[in-house]
């Protein structure tokens, strides 16, 4: 009976993990052409919290890699680059979009249809994680574009 109360005591003691204080809400990835080896997802996580949550990572067993990306306008022209980090401030959001931040799916396994469901994992700074899954979603009929396929896009400036 100590050893059990020691152990609950242990636990209360331990860094208490973000994980518990994110939420992920309307995951999706846009489904590419047959011919292309990379995906957008986006998503938006909620911070429950009082501490901001910092993202250090993704992953997804779809993808060869996994990459948050973000825009940047410089000279008329919209560039991609890979973030790092993604900050999610404590009491707020952070939107995975189209024409704005995602999560890139790089060297695709698989090719992605129509109301499939994609595992994502993302990894936060503290060690826990966020797994989640994203439906496929076909965006052609719609004629939206956005993520990697606007006119004006390029890959300039990733690091």
């Amino acid at each position: 009976m100590f050893r059990i109360g020691l152990f609950l005591l242990a636990l209360t003691l331990l860094p208490f993990s973000a994980i518990a204080e994110i939420e992920a809400r309307g995951a999706h990835v846009r489904m590419p052409p047959p011919v292309a080896d990379t995906a957008a997802g986006y998503v938006t996580l909620l911070n429950h919290g009082d501490k901001d949550v910092v993202l250090v990572g993704a992953s997804s067993p779809v993808a060869g890699s996994t990459e948050f990306h973000g825009m940047t306008m410089k000279d008329g022209m919209m560039y991609m680059h890979e973030m790092e980090k993604v900050t999610v401030p404590a009491h707020g959001k952070i939107e995975f979009e189209s024409g704005g931040n995602h999560i890139m799916l790089i060297g695709l396994k698989q090719e992605l249809e129509a109301g499939q469901k994609v595992a994502i994992t993302v990894k936060l700074s503290d060690g826990g994680t966020l797994a989640f899954e994203a439906e496929v979603k076909d965006m052609r009929s719609g004629g939206s574009r956005g993520g990697h396929k606007g006119k004006g896009m390029g890959h300039g400036g990733m690091h």
